[in-house]
């Protein structure tokens, strides 16, 4: 009796895609806590992605970013026996296992209520980060605002990933049509969030965080953007031009226009793009390979006082030095594919008489997203950050996922 038995072996085997979405639900949480039990995680779903693919011929969707990342990751491939230091730069190619995180993700949020789950993850996670970091600093320093915010990580990785889970958080809000005690929720649970990624004094993820939520306005609320633009240049001529009045000391320091322009972190940053172009202009078609640049460095940059790092602080310098000009072309149309795709989707959600409103909030916040990744990628390395791309490419691949309705189908969004 073949039927019966198969109803028997689908009764002692969990559903893979059901496993598939735990595993990518716990891979969200821990993304803001551990990039090893993420990372664990993601091996998991994605070998549940390719036995779902391979064995039961469940092919996971298409996302419109398919392509931007096989051309990227093939010159990446054809330029490791080019590399400076072949070795390693097989060891780092590792880099593009985190993208199956788009497709991981892409594959298990078939309907609003997984949608609605994987934020919800997503959130904890990023809250508990943000409770843990904050109640630390008032158990060491007796204050919140004594040192930077750096739980489990670095200031300038907690930074861009609760940058980015606030700009989403704040999508969800700007999206509109949730009940009154949802968004109240919400906004409680994004004031940690907002709290701990003010704490990390990132500029960058400042600049990320006000460059995302003008996106956002701009196309959800069009009448706000001007009132949000006069705000915030009026905010920062206040923080930068007479903060030392009010500030913390610690804050005051860094936010001073002295510090701005002449800092350390400044001028360092410049001599690292300058020795860039140098690098760039030695070997602009092949690049020096994806390999740590701290032993170049001397040649190019520095005095005996200065401290070499094993990247550049910048996404598109960096780029342009281990894969050359053709490889830092590719890495902007992969970079800025999943903008077009956003938009795109965007509007013809909006023109959908009844859109499914977990997915319209899900692209809109996507879109602060990319643009505040974008923007702290000018002065960061975070293409090379394994804890931000996870997280980056995770709500790309939730935001870019299969459509909820035939409407958007057919009106030509991005699938």
């Amino acid at each position: 009796m073949p039927g019966l038995s198969d109803n028997r072996m689908a009764r002692q085997f969990p559903d893979p895609g059901i496993l598939q979405l735990g595993f990518a639900l716990l891979m969200m949480t821990a993304g803001f806590v551990s990039i090893a039990v993420s990372q664990i995680c993601l091996g998991t779903a994605l070998a549940l992605l390719l036995f779902r693919w391979g064995v039961l011929k469940q092919r996971p969707p298409r996302t419109g970013l398919e392509l931007s990342a096989a051309l990227l990751a093939g010159w990446a491939l054809l330029m490791v026996p080019l590399s400076t230091d072949p070795a390693t730069s097989v060891v780092f190619y590792r880099r593009f296992y985190l993208f199956t995180a788009i497709w991981v993700i892409a594959s298990v949020v078939t309907t609003e209520r997984r949608r609605l789950l994987l934020l919800a993850f997503s959130l904890a996670g990023a809250l508990a980060i943000s409770l843990y970091g904050e109640i630390r600093l008032l158990a060491e320093t007796g204050s919140l605002f004594g040192q930077r915010f750096g739980a489990m990580s670095n200031p300038m990785t907690s930074g861009s990933l609760l940058m980015m889970m606030l700009l989403m958080g704040l999508g969800f809000l700007l999206a509109g049509g949730h009940r009154r005690r949802v968004r109240l929720a919400l906004g409680v649970i994004l004031v940690p969030i907002f709290l701990g990624t003010v704490l990390t004094m990132t500029r960058s993820a400042i600049l990320g965080l006000l460059g995302g939520l003008g996106i956002m306005l701009l196309m959800s609320h069009r009448r706000w953007f001007l009132g949000f633009a006069v705000t915030a240049v009026v905010s920062l001529v206040l923080l930068f031009g007479f903060g030392y009045k009010f500030l913390p000391p610690a804050y005051e320091r860094r936010l001073s226009l002295d510090y701005q322009l002449s800092g350390t972190n400044t001028s360092v940053r410049l001599e690292m793009w300058q020795a860039g172009w140098e690098m760039v202009k030695d070997r602009p078609w092949t690049g020096f390979g994806d390999r740590s640049l701290e032993t170049l460095a001397p040649d190019y940059y520095g005095d005996e006082n200065t401290v070499y790092h094993g990247h550049l602080h910048s996404n598109y310098v960096h780029l342009a030095v281990i894969w050359g000009v053709p490889g830092l072309i590719l890495g902007l149309l992969f970079m800025v594919t999943p903008m077009v795709l956003l938009i795109r989707r965007w509007w013809a959600l909006r023109r959908t008489a009844d859109p499914p409103l977990i997915l319209s909030a899900w692209v809109l916040g996507a879109a602060g997203m990319w643009t505040g990744f974008i923007l702290a990628g000018f002065t960061e390395w975070y293409f090379g950050d394994a804890e931000t791309m996870l997280i980056y490419l995770a709500f790309l691949g939730c935001a870019l996922g299969p459509a909820n309705t035939v409407t958007e189908l057919k009106n030509g969004a991005a699938q």
